[in-house]
């Protein structure tokens, strides 16, 4: 992230994974709540979008400030 252009501060980085934490909790109850399977669909693939957002954060978090975001 940092290589682009925006440089997080430690408590950035910290809001940044628990908004996206909370919205990955709120996706997986809502896909495993839907009955229809294209809503389904859209949601495993947002599920899929936050987890490689995740773990760019992750990644650039632990290479900016050594901070282990778990």
């Amino acid at each position: 992230m940092s290589a682009k252009g925006i440089h997080p501060i430690i408590s950035e980085y910290n809001l940044l994974w628990e908004a996206l934490k909370h919205y990955e909790e709120r996706l997986e109850k809502l896909s495993s709540m839907s009955t229809d399977e294209d809503q389904q669909l859209k949601y495993d693939e947002k599920l899929q979008d936050i987890e490689g957002i995740l773990n760019s954060i992750k990644i650039a978090a632990k290479n900016d400030y050594d901070l282990a975001l778990e």
